[in-house]
C-alpha cells in the first residue's frame, strides 16, 4: 500500500509482502524477526529496494520502482515496528495473537488504461489482525486476518478509501537443514468495500471514451495472490531478500470493469537492508 508517508511504503516494499493486492506494491512477508532470540531492542540504519510491479491490481501495465530510505526497528513489548510492519501487540498466546498493523502501496503514473482520469495516488492502511497458529497442516501455516482502514495521499492531502479484509494463509521454511535462508510462502485473498473498488475500477460518465464505457465500481471480491520470498541475513547489521508474487483477479466482482484489463499480474523484486545502529539491550534483557 503507500505509507504513513514514505517510510511505510518502504516497509511493503522491502517486505514486497505487502499484503494485500491493493495498489502495486510489493507484497514479501520475511520471517518475523521477533522469532530470532536476543536481537536488539531497536535497530537504525537505511533500506533500499525495487520491483517490477503492476500499476494498480489488474492494470496492464507495469513499471520498475525503487526507494532508499531511513529506517527504524523497535522491538517493544506492545508496540514493534519490524520487517513485518508498524504493530501493537494486544494478545500473544501459543495459538493467537491479536495486533496493530500498518501498511503502504506506491502510487500509479502514466498508465494508458486510466488517461485523462485522475492519478491514483500512495495507498495506506491501518487496522488489526487476529493471527491463527494452531493449525495442524502442512508446514504449520499461520493464519491471519486482517480488517484495514484505507486511505491515499499524495503527500498534501488525505483521503478515506475505504477498508479491505484480508485473510492469509503463511508459511516459514528452511529447505534444507542447516540453511543460512528462510523461504516464506503466502496465499492471501481480498475483499474490499466499494470506497477502495471505486477508487481503482470506477469510470465516471465524463470520463467515458469509445474504448472506456462508463462503469459503477461495486464491494466485494478483489483477487488473490501467491508470494514467495527468499531471505537471508548476511551478517547482525546486513539482511537481503528476493521475492516473487503473481495475482490473479478471476471472479472479482469488478471484473467487467474497462480498467480491470487483466485476470493475472506477476511482479518481483529485491532489497536490503543495513542496521548498522543498535541498541546494547536486547529483547531478551527486557522485563515480560
Amino acid at each position: 500500500m503507500s505509507r504513513p508517508s514514505l517510510a511505510a511504503a518502504l516497509l511493503a516494499l522491502l517486505a514486497l509482502v505487502a499484503p494485500a493486492p491493493l495498489c502495486a506494491q510489493p507484497a514479501a512477508r520475511p520471517a518475523a524477526a521477533e522469532e530470532v532470540p536476543n536481537l536488539p531492542r531497536w535497530e537504525a540504519g537505511l533500506a533500499a529496494g525495487g520491483g517490477y510491479l503492476s500499476d494498480y491490481p489488474g492494470a496492464d501495465q507495469s513499471h520498475l520502482r525503487g526507494i532508499v530510505v531511513p529506517v527504524l526497528f523497535y522491538r517493544g513489548p506492545i508496540l514493534r515496528i519490524d520487517q513485518s510492519g508498524i504493530r501493537g501487540r494486544f494478545l500473544d498466546t501459543p495459538d493467537l495473537e491479536l495486533e496493530l498493523t500498518a501498511t503502504a502501496a506506491f502510487d500509479a503514473r502514466n498508465n494508458d488504461a486510466r488517461a485523462g482520469m485522475p492519478e491514483l495516488d500512495y495507498l495506506f492502511g491501518v487496522g488489526p489482525q487476529l493471527i491463527y497458529k494452531g493449525l495442524h497442516a502442512f508446514g504449520a501455516p499461520a493464519l491471519h486476518l486482517k480488517l484495514r482502514a484505507l486511505m491515499s495521499t499524495d503527500l498534501h492531502r488525505i483521503d478515506e478509501r475505504g477498508f479491505s479484509i484480508d485473510p492469509e494463509l503463511r508459511w516459514h521454511f528452511r529447505p534444507l537443514a542447516g540453511s543460512p535462508g528462510v523461504l516464506t510462502v503466502s496465499l492471501e485473498s481480498t475483499f474490499a468495500s466499494r470506497g477502495l473498488t471505486k477508487y481503482f475500477y470506477q469510470v465516471e460518465p465524463g470520463q467515458a471514451t469509445a474504448t472506456r464505457p462508463a462503469y459503477a465500481a461495486r464491494a466485494g471480491y478483489l483477487g488473490s495472490e501467491a508470494t514467495l520470498t527468499w531471505s537471508r541475513q548476511l551478517s547482525p547489521s546486513l539482511r537481503w531478500f528476493l521475492s516473487a508474487r503473481g495475482q490473479s483477479f478471476h471472479g472479482a466482482a469488478n471484473a467487467d470493469s474497462p480498467l480491470l484489463r487483466t485476470r493475472f499480474n506477476l511482479g518481483a523484486g529485491a532489497g536490503l537492508v543495513w542496521t548498522p545502529w543498535r541498541s546494547a539491550a536486547s529483547v531478551a534483557d527486557a522485563p515480560p
